[in-house]
């Protein structure tokens, strides 16, 4: 990836830059919080291992952009305030894609620039590794991250009419180990 995807322009006072495997405890942190947030904090299993296995090991599961502040002449101490973490997967209907699994800002945080240079930063990789889309879920009740979206140029394709008569199913572990096993 470029240089420019590293060091880009980042809102004044803060870096956005590729996580590293020290930063997955906070990753972790900034997940679980999210979770609650959507009222799925329970379901979080991930730990600073796994995650730190599954991405940042020869064939990485996942990537992630974190928003880190930069020392002042106040403190010197950095902190991680916002991720942003994507996968590529593949559309037989249009090919590449790339998708946002987590955004995350802390909400002291937010309506500083920090997400849309998250997002920015993302789209970027898209643009560069050839992806004919982005694709994300955002939580039906969570109508600030809907306008954020929309306001950078996202559309909701529940809206457009023919994905309304499809639904979203999954494999439980049980489930894949049961078909799996067959």
């Amino acid at each position: 990836m470029s240089e420019q995807l590293q060091n880009g322009p980042s809102p004044p006072g803060y870096i956005i830059r590729k996580a590293r495997p020290e930063d997955c405890g906070h990753i972790v942190t900034m997940i679980k919080e999210l979770a609650e947030h959507d009222g799925l904090g329970h379901k979080v299993a991930i730990t600073e291992d796994k995650l730190r296995e599954d991405g940042f090991g020869d064939n990485p599961y996942f990537h992630c952009f974190v928003a880190e502040t930069t020392p002042d002449s106040t403190t010197e101490s950095t902190q991680i305030v916002g991720y942003a973490m994507y996968f590529f997967m593949y559309c037989t209907f249009v090919g590449r894609v790339i998708f946002l699994e987590d955004f995350f800002v802390y909400p002291q945080f937010r309506g500083s620039g920090i997400g849309t240079e998250l997002m920015k930063r993302v789209a970027q990789v898209g643009v560069e590794t050839k992806c004919t889309k982005c694709e994300f879920i955002v939580h039906d009740e969570n109508s600030r991250a809907r306008r954020f979206y929309e306001k950078l140029g996202a559309v909701n394709s529940t809206v457009e009419g023919e994905w309304r008569r499809f639904f979203w199913y999954k494999f439980d572990m049980p489930s894949m180990e049961k078909l799996a096993s067959r």
